[in-house]
C-alpha cells in the first residue's frame, strides 16, 4: 500500500507485535475512542471529556502534570502510531484531541453548560482550521521529520484548544 494514502489505515499485525506498538495505539487513540468508524476527531474530544472535568478541582501542578503526562505520551504515541501504520497524521489518532480539548475546558469552570460549548468551540476551530491553526497542521505535513510530524500532529490541537 503507498505510504500515507490511507489516513485511518492500521496495521493490526504490525501493531501487535510488540508492548510498545500496543502502548502507542492506546495512547494515539485515547483509549480506543478514536478507532470507532465516523468522526473519530470527535469522539476523542467527547471521551477526554470526563477527564478534564474530573481534573478541574486538582490543584494547579496537578493538572499541569496530567496535561503534561497526556502530550508527551500523544506526542510519542503519535509517532510509533504512524510509522507503525505507515501513515501521516492518522485519522485514528485522538489524542490530539484529547489534550486540545483539556486546554479549552481548563478555563470552562464548573458548569457542565460551560464544557459542552468549550467542546463545541474546540471542534469548531479544529476542523476549520483558522490560521494560526492551520499554519501548524501545514508544516507539520512538510517537516519530514518524525518527530516534528508528531509533534505537529499534537501541535496544531492545542492551539485550536488555545
Amino acid at each position: 500500500m503507498t505510504m500515507f494514502k490511507n489516513r485511518r489505515q492500521i496495521l493490526w499485525p504490525e501493531m501487535g507485535k510488540s508492548p510498545r506498538n500496543w502502548f502507542a495505539l492506546v495512547g494515539a487513540t485515547f483509549f480506543g475512542s478514536g478507532l470507532l468508524p465516523k468522526a473519530p476527531g470527535t469522539w476523542g474530544t467527547i471521551a477526554a471529556l470526563p477527564l478534564w472535568y474530573a481534573a478541574r478541582d486538582l490543584p494547579e501542578t496537578q493538572r499541569i502534570l496530567v496535561w503534561v503526562g497526556l502530550a508527551v505520551w500523544g506526542v510519542w504515541s503519535s509517532k510509533i502510531f504512524d510509522q507503525v501504520n505507515r501513515t501521516q497524521d492518522n485519522q485514528n489518532i485522538v489524542m490530539d484531541e484529547a489534550t486540545g480539548v483539556g486546554i479549552t475546558a481548563w478555563t470552562a469552570g464548573a458548569h457542565p453548560i460551560n464544557y459542552l460549548v468549550a467542546c463545541v468551540l474546540f471542534r469548531l476551530f479544529d476542523i476549520a482550521k483558522p490560521w494560526p491553526v492551520k499554519a501548524v497542521d501545514r508544516w507539520s505535513h512538510r517537516s519530514g521529520n518524525a518527530w516534528a510530524a508528531a509533534f505537529g500532529v499534537m501541535g496544531d490541537d492545542w492551539v485550536a484548544g488555545v
